[in-house]
């Protein structure tokens, strides 16, 4: 008899978990499907900026400049605590940059990563590591990094606006040439962008 009672839990609890399956789309689809109303957001939005702020006939860096100035301008900070490196997390930062015109570092690096590849195509990385270029302390942040030939070039939107003495001096700058600025690039991570 206890054996009957426990075979008919068990066949309820499997059918319920079943059903629930059945009924109601998995975690990895939901988030799936949040993933990629995120990336064709951040693509209109970035279409939209680019379209709006550039000319088809500028340069590939005078289109750079163009949305760096743009970036540095319309977008004010609002410090971020607790950033988590997870996938997906540059397309999300960007899209609150977009629509709220603040943010950290994290999201003036997402928001140009992403208007410099719509521009240009080139390959652009976002880099997550640590600079001394606010106090002369380090602290952690996010910068872009894009390949011109066969160099990369660093693009500090947040670092240019608030540092001290900065205006202009991260704007497409040899990578090799802010070494000191940017901890010698030590454990430093990189997140390629692509729509």
């Amino acid at each position: 008899m206890k054996k009957c009672k426990v075979c008919k839990k068990i066949i309820a609890f499997i059918m319920a978990v079943t059903l629930t399956a059945a009924c109601f789309p998995g975690a990895a689809a939901v988030e799936a499907a949040a993933s990629s109303k995120v990336s064709r957001q951040v693509k209109a939005k970035t279409e939209k900026i680019v379209k709006k702020q550039v000319n088809k006939k500028d340069s590939k860096k005078k289109k750079l400049k163009k949305l760096f100035s743009y970036v540095e301008k319309n977008y004010g900070y609002k410090r971020t605590v607790g950033f988590k490196n997870t996938k997906g997390w540059e397309k999300t930062y960007a899209l609150e940059m977009f629509k709220g015109k603040k943010g950290s570092c994290y999201h003036f690096a997402a928001a140009y990563a992403f208007l410099a590849k719509k521009a240009t195509n080139y390959k652009v990385r976002i880099g997550l590591g640590k600079t001394n270029g606010f106090s002369g302390k380090l602290q952690p942040h996010a910068w872009v990094e894009i390949k011109i030939k066969s160099k990369w070039y660093i693009c500090d939107p947040n670092m240019d606006k608030f540092a001290e003495k900065s205006s202009g001096k991260y704007c497409l700058k040899e990578r090799g040439k802010l070494k000191k600025t940017y901890n010698k690039f030590k454990s430093v991570k990189y997140v390629n962008v692509a729509f």
